[in-house]
């Protein structure tokens, strides 16, 4: 039987795939050590799991049933005042739609304001999540090379040739999967100026704005209101991806149009964890759980860092400002070298070729956070052998 050509353009997650294959040799009895996946390691805090627990036990359908598609009300209020906490700049709740986790913001971002034909401007390299999507709504994605002598922050003379009459968006991520860049305040503000100016969308990934080491995150809604579109997640912070739970930040006319796309994809978002997530955020939770979380994995960043500059004194890196993760060139073919460590050394690794159209074959995407230090560096122990 037939079935949709659109769905040609998808593909399983790489990061799947490969948590597939490290399940099947863990079943065989292999010790592999696991630096492949974007997921925390600290669980949230006691306060956040007790709360859950306590109402669990109420006679109420409150935890169980539906709620509205753009989410609580009251949670949608406490996003909005969160994120002018965080970042000082002013969204009503009537612009932020919660959704079913980053991805499903992702679908129904891209589903409300792409056209057949439409191009998408991507970085190279850039989270693998956005080209399949793009495809699967008929539009064509562009990328536009960043360099690793500028800390992977894009070239706005590049960008600007990228674009023409078809160009429909631009999409940066922020903390920056794979590279844990930060935009530059001067490149922020330029690509602000070429979205109001080129009337394109901004769609800011900003799964990782509070997992930041060094420096601070730029807002790009400060500048293009009209032209941001902030796709955002509970995943990381405060550590649930498993409960798929985010949100998205728009401007007021386009937020309405993205929750009718969510509202058919999921209906809803779940409902527990969005009282959870209200709960985490009126508290103040995150005031005392975020630094410590952030102060474990700066620890263990520069742990893996300095075993790899020990052990592997030619590959290049930058040490990751933000995010969870180490993007290093290893100087050989990635997917190779990849499959190479999980079947011969039991360490899992992402090839820096799923984040990239080329350019970055052989960059390895390393995570630091799921793993305690000691096996991040019995890791580069590891990979240094199988190079020799």
């Amino acid at each position: 039987m037939r079935t949709s050509s659109r769905v040609e353009s998808l593909r399983e997650s790489p990061t799947r795939k490969i948590d597939g294959l490290r399940e099947r040799l863990v079943r065989e009895g292999r010790d592999v050590i696991l630096l492949s996946t974007g997921q925390p390691s600290i669980p949230p805090p006691r306060e956040f799991r007790e709360y859950l627990a306590s109402v669990l036990g109420e006679e109420s359908m409150g935890l169980y049933g539906y709620t509205p598609s753009m989410g609580i009300a009251r949670l949608r209020e406490a996003i909005s005042k969160d994120l002018y906490e965080l970042g000082g700049i002013t969204v009503g709740p009537d612009s932020i739609v919660v959704t079913a986790g980053g991805q499903e913001a992702m679908f129904s971002v891209l589903a409300t304001i792409l056209e057949e034909g439409d191009e998408v401007v991507l970085m190279d390299p850039t989270y693998f999540g956005y080209k399949p999507l793009i495809e699967y709504f008929g539009g064509k994605p562009i990328f536009v090379e960043t360099e690793f002598e500028e800390e992977y922050n894009p070239d706005i003379d590049r960008l600007l040739e990228a674009i023409n009459s078809r160009t429909r968006a631009i999409v940066i991520v922020t903390p920056d999967n794979p590279t844990g860049r930060l935009i530059r305040p001067e490149i922020g503000k330029a690509l602000s100026d070429v979205a109001r100016d080129k009337g394109l969308w901004l769609i800011i990934d900003e799964a990782y704005k509070t997992l930041i080491y060094e420096g601070e995150h730029y807002w790009f809604w400060r500048d293009a209101p009209d032209n941001v579109i902030g796709i955002d997640t509970f995943s990381k912070d405060p550590g649930i991806p498993g409960w798929r739970l985010g949100y998205v930040y728009a401007p007021r006319d386009i937020a309405p149009k993205i929750k009718l796309v969510s509202e058919e994809v999921v209906y809803c978002p779940p409902s527990f964890a969005q009282y959870a997530v209200l709960h985490y955020l009126e508290s103040g939770m995150r005031a005392k759980h975020m630094p410590r979380v952030i102060e474990e994995y700066r620890k263990r960043r520069d742990v893996l860092v300095d075993a790899i500059r020990r052990e592997l004194p030619w590959a290049r890196l930058h040490v990751p400002r933000g995010s969870m993760f180490v993007f290093v060139d290893f100087g050989v073919d990635g997917e190779k070298l990849s499959e190479e460590l999980l079947d011969k050394a039991g360490v899992a690794t992402v090839p820096g070729s799923y984040f990239s159209n080329g350019k970055y074959n052989t960059f390895l995407r390393l995570s630091f956070v799921t793993e305690p230090p000691e096996r991040l560096v019995e890791a580069v122990d590891r990979i240094a052998r199988v190079l020799g």
